[in-house]
C-alpha cells in the first residue's frame, strides 16, 4: 500500500529525505536493506528526481552507501564507523571545553545538572539521545567560537548520531551508566578543573 510523502513548503526532496533517514534510523528499513529509486518513487507516490536527491544525501551524511553497478543500500554500522563519528565529536567538544576553560554560570551548571535528571528518566532511545546530545552542547556553549559551536551542533544533528543510539539496548542498567558519566563530568565542570573533565569526557565518548 502506497503511502504518500506529506505535503509541506519544503522542497520534495528534503521531505523524502526525512521520511527515508527516519526509517533507516528507526529500524523500518533494515541494515544492508537495497534502496531501489523506483520503489521508493512509487512508495512515496513523487517521482525519482527527489528520491535520487535524497539518496544521494544520505549517502554523504553515511546513512546509506552507494555500490557502483547495484545501488542504494541501508547503512550497516561498523565498530570503525562509529568510532570515526566519535572521534570527531570529541575533538570538537575538547577544542570548545579547552576555549572556555571548564568556566560555567550557575544557571548553566542548574541547566546541565537538569539534563542528566531528563536523561536518566528517559523512556525510549530517542529521550535520551535528546538529553544527552543537550548535555554535550551545555559544555561546550561557553566556547567563543561561533563557527566551532555550529560545526559541532551539525555533527550532532547528523542522522548517524541517532542511528548509533538506537544501535545499543536501552535499560536500567545503561540509563544509570549514563548519569554516572555526566555526574562525574558535571562534578569535574562545577570545579572548574579542566584536566579532570577532559579524561572523563573522553572515556564518556568511548562507552556513548
Amino acid at each position: 500500500m502506497s503511502t504518500q510523502v506529506a505535503k509541506g513548503t519544503r522542497p520534495l526532496s528534503e521531505r523524502v529525505y526525512d521520511r527515508i533517514s527516519n526509517e533507516i534510523v528507526t529500524g523500518v528499513v533494515e541494515p544492508g536493506a537495497p534502496l531501489v529509486q523506483e520503489q521508493l518513487a512509487e512508495e512515496y507516490g513523487v517521482s525519482r528526481t527527489p528520491v535520487r536527491d535524497a539518496l544521494n544525501r544520505l549517502v554523504h551524511e553515511g546513512l546509506a552507501t552507494l555500490v557502483p553497478g547495484a545501488g542504494y543500500f541501508a547503512t550497516t554500522l561498523t565498530r570503525s564507523a562509529v568510532e570515526e563519528v566519535y572521534e570527531v565529536r570529541k575533538a570538537l567538544e575538547t577544542m570548545a571545553i579547552r576555549q572556555c576553560g571548564a568556566k560555567y554560570t550557575p544557571l548553566q551548571l542548574a541547566r546541565l545538572e537538569l539534563l542528566i535528571a531528563e536523561g536518566a528518566e528517559s523512556a525510549d532511545s530517542d529521550e535520551l539521545f535528546i538529553a544527552t546530545k543537550a548535555f554535550h552542547l551545555g559544555l561546550a556553549a561557553p566556547a567563543s567560537n561561533g563557527f566551532l559551536l555550529k560545526t559541532l551542533e551539525s555533527v550532532w544533528d547528523n542522522p548517524v548520531q541517532r542511528l548509533i543510539s538506537r544501535s545499543y539496548p536501552l535499560d536500567d542498567a545503561k540509563l544509570e551508566r549514563v548519569a554516572n558519566d555526566h555526574r562525574r563530568i558535571l562534578a569535574a565542570a562545577r570545579a572548574g578543573d579542566l584536566e579532570t573533565l577532559i579524561p572523563l569526557l573522553d572515556l564518556c565518548h568511548q562507552k556513548d
